[in-house]
């Protein structure tokens, strides 16, 4: 249970995040800065290759993984939480990936507003909220895979489960309150996403949680929005709806993740798509195996299917710094799935290897 409370408690650090400069005289910013903000940091170091010459999980020069390798998920970033007083509180996190050529660039950067000891009103860029793992996707430590499962992870387009979001720009207003052994928490959100290849427009959501003794998890989140300036243009105008459903559990040296998400796209019945995945492992030491299987299918008439299977393996070398090996079958049963277009074999092997930190 320790574990368990520790590894929340590092959770809790990697999603509270702020950009602020202070503007004080010299005597102020010497006597308040140090214990007003609050400074954390991931690097994550991923190496992937496949046995297929057609991309998966985005293009070549995007971070796609082909048999010539890919260092895609490759990042590093800080967050920085500021305390401005007893109710406002400054998040932000900056981060340069090898997708963005290492590019330094504002993640996400909002204010908490505390209400009272049960509301907090948030405004600004902010991380979405659907998803077990995404408010800290970022940071690979905080979780068992090299990267977070892409039936659920990723926001490629077209071709892809289209489930979660990097973040938005609107409010919030989070609830949480603290019934026995339960925690129970929920999140209503309203705003707007910019993605490179369309926006979602009068997005609006509801994410709810329950939370046993920082040990079992369960989250169910529904949204819908607006597609706008899209590719390809037959997205245009469609609403985009979203419902969600996750499990996690760590109790026992137990590990179990499980989510599953149904998506439509107005009246594109091709992009349709039902996705869910389930991960199981059991914590041995410093040694973590773990099992994991995904399933992809999009098109009413199921046009595109995937699977997923992978065994892997996390080591803690030291405080905060896991090694991470991964072998994945994927099985590609119609269409091309997530690959940029139809890969030339219906079975693909994947390795993996990656390094994260947390500081």
């Amino acid at each position: 249970m320790l574990r368990n409370k520790l590894h929340h408690s590092l959770i809790k650090q990697a999603i509270m995040l702020p950009l602020v400069i202070p503007f004080a005289t010299g005597t102020v910013l010497a006597e308040d800065w140090t214990h007003k903000v609050r400074l954390n940091g991931f690097t994550d170091a991923i190496y992937q290759a496949t046995d297929e010459a057609i991309p998966i999980h985005g293009a070549s020069n995007e971070g796609g993984i082909d048999n010539r390798g890919s260092f895609g998920g490759t990042q590093f970033g800080f967050n920085i939480t500021a305390n401005i007083n007893d109710r406002i509180t400054l998040y932000s996190q900056i981060s340069a990936a090898h997708e963005n050529r290492y590019a330094l660039h504002l993640d996400w950067g909002f204010m908490g507003i505390e209400v009272n000891d049960a509301f907090t009103l948030r405004a600004g860029s902010i991380k979405f909220p659907v998803g077990l793992i995404n408010e800290y996707v970022d940071v690979g430590y905080l979780y068992p895979w090299l990267r977070a499962p892409q039936s659920i992870y990723s926001e490629i387009v077209p071709n892809g489960p289209q489930v979660t979001r990097d973040g938005y720009s609107g409010a919030s207003l989070l609830f949480s309150d603290s019934v026995g052994d339960w925690t129970l928490g929920a999140d209503l959100f309203g705003g707007e996403v910019k993605m490179e290849s369309a926006d979602v427009r009068k997005t609006q959501g509801l994410t709810l949680k329950a939370d046993w003794n920082d040990e079992v998890l369960l989250q169910l989140s529904s949204y819908t929005g607006l597609m706008e300036n899209a590719t390809p243009a037959q997205m245009n105008n469609q609403k985009h709806d979203v419902t969600t459903f996750g499990v996690k559990a760590d109790v026992n040296n137990i590990v179990f993740y499980s989510e599953v998400a149904d998506v439509k796209m107005g009246s594109l019945a091709n992009m349709h798509a039902k996705t869910w995945y389930a991960s199981l492992g059991y914590r041995i030491d410093r040694w973590l195996p773990i099992i994991t299987y995904q399933d992809f299918e999009q098109g009413e008439d199921a046009s595109q299917q995937q699977t997923f299977s992978t065994v892997g393996l996390r080591y803690e070398l030291m405080r905060n710094t896991a090694l991470k090996v991964e072998l994945t079958r994927i099985k590609t049963k119609v269409g091309k799935g997530m690959f940029e277009s139809a890969p030339t074999d219906n079975s693909t092997n994947q390795f993996g290897i990656g390094l994260s930190v947390m500081y």
